[in-house]
């Protein structure tokens, strides 16, 4: 342990902090948090979660890979959840108290996440069917971890959180924390240089007719043209079979190594995790300044390097992909507008490029014109026409109409949370949700007036790959 972790220092500042918090939970009659950092060498992230994963810890696992960022969240040192409409109030409040009164040591602080750090999700339609699949999975669910490791740009950070009490004994708890993150390093070790690639075939057993989704989508459109909506997002979900339980971490390695420039994340809960990888992002604030993403309007990619700018040159000029994509610019911007004192918005979309597919992006970046929590942000953009609709209200109605399931997490917003109220959420899309042998996958289709039947649905297959994929190396 003592080649990862300077040990001697790490437990004074274990003590010392516990004994701190020990003594503000006797002043106010309630456990206290208690956050200690210490810069720890580089450890990859996915050996962290399979480490944890050994011995059936909850973990939460998030990558930038071209960013060279991730959070791995192992345990829980404290929960939050909500319920209802209401659900990103609620969590937000609850932060704010458990933070208010929170012991950080100054390492803590001075990682490149001002600490403490909560990870989780919320539900896209607290208001939706219900399945039991999503049981582990509430309309609200944000974990402050008992660890968590930060890494950025080469460098990694390990936080080290506890639930205080008046009673503790700071010097057992110190000692005990150390023994367990021994064993958790040693254990990590060992998963960085172990084969974990599973190959088992993924055979799919439930899934709508073709037919059937191409009939739902004209119904759609006929709803679009008789003014009851302007936009609808249908999503597909797919039951699909494997010949073994697939390998959770092999699965986040497929898709870090595939789609480097989206967010691959992965929550765990029992014996489930719900992972993917998303392109999209619903915001992101540091201090005042905001960042947003504009995702809407697709295209396949080509085999060849002629046939792909010729894909996307019709993309770019497409009538019905640029107004798909013009609801998703215009909400933000009337939602955002009102918050900022500068608010940059392009005029056009520019391509955001996957290995299978291509989507019109507009980044948008702004100023708040004062001091936001993150979690007021996505209660304010969620769902956006992207993977909702417009008008939202209604399109939440219809989704609630055409869909037969429970988008559980799907489509619904993921992300973490820092310590003084800033932090990131993105769309979960592009999505499974594994259980044992079984996944559920899932994939969203915007429909706007001029929609084809046929081409949405070969869309939506497009939008299942990644997934497939991740799941074997193969696809199918």
């Amino acid at each position: 342990m003592t080649a990862v972790l300077e040990e001697a220092t790490l437990q004074q500042s274990l003590r010392r902090a516990l004994a701190s918090g020990a003594r503000e939970a006797a002043t106010r009659g309630e456990p206290v948090l208690v956050s200690v950092g210490t810069p720890i060498p580089t450890i990859d992230p996915v050996a962290i979660f399979e480490a944890a994963r050994a011995e059936a810890e909850e973990v939460a696992f998030w990558e930038q890979p071209d960013e060279q960022f991730s959070l791995v969240a192992v345990g829980a040192a404290s929960q939050l959840t909500g319920h209802g409409d209401d659900r990103f109030d609620q969590v937000a409040a609850a932060w704010r108290r458990l933070v208010a009164g929170a012991v950080i040591e100054p390492a803590a602080d001075a990682c490149p996440i001002p600490a403490p750090v909560c990870l989780g999700g919320f539900a896209f339609d607290p208001d939706g069917r219900s399945d039991d699949a999503w049981r582990a999975y509430p309309d609200a669910l944000i974990t402050v971890p008992r660890y968590l490791v930060v890494s950025e740009g080469g460098s990694s950070w390990l936080i080290t959180n506890a639930l205080a009490g008046p009673d503790d004994d700071s010097d057992a708890e110190a000692d005990a924390t150390l023994a367990d993150l021994g064993s958790l390093l040693a254990r990590a070790d060992g998963a960085a240089s172990a084969d974990v690639e599973s190959n088992g075939a993924v055979a799919v057993v439930e899934d709508v007719a073709q037919t059937r989704w191409q009939e739902t989508v004209a119904d759609i459109v006929g709803d679009i043209r008789s003014g009851a909506i302007r936009k609808l997002v249908l999503a597909r979900q797919v039951r699909a079979q494997v010949s073994e339980p697939p390998a959770w971490s092999a699965a986040l390695r497929r898709l870090r190594a595939r789609y480097g420039g989206c967010t691959v994340f992965a929550f765990t809960r029992d014996t489930s995790c719900f992972l993917g990888a998303t392109p999209e992002r619903l915001v992101r604030l540091d201090g005042r300044d905001v960042r947003v993403d504009c995702l809407a309007g697709s295209a396949p990619r080509g085999a060849t390097e002629s046939a792909d700018r010729t894909l996307a040159e019709a993309l770019l000029n497409d009538e019905k992909e640029r107004l798909e994509h013009a609801f998703v610019v215009d909400s933000l911007r009337e939602t955002l507008q009102p918050l900022c004192s500068a608010l940059d918005v392009p005029e056009r979309p520019r391509l955001l490029r996957m290995p299978n597919v291509q989507h019109l992006h507009t980044p948008v970046a702004g100023t708040l014109s004062d001091d936001r929590h993150v979690l007021d942000l996505v209660a304010r953009l969620h769902p956006t026409p992207a993977s909702g609709g417009v008008p939202q209200q209604v399109a939440r109605s219809l989704i609630r109409s055409y869909e037969s399931f429970d988008r559980g997490w799907y489509a619904g917003p993921v992300g973490w949370i820092d310590g003084r109220g800033g932090g990131e959420f993105v769309v979960a899309i592009r999505s499974a949700l594994l259980r044992e042998q079984e996944a559920l996958l899932y994939a969203g289709c915007g429909i706007v007036a001029g929609s084809n039947p046929e081409r949405e649905y070969q869309e939506s297959c497009l939008k299942l790959e990644p997934m497939l994929w991740a799941m074997n190396g193969k696809g199918s």
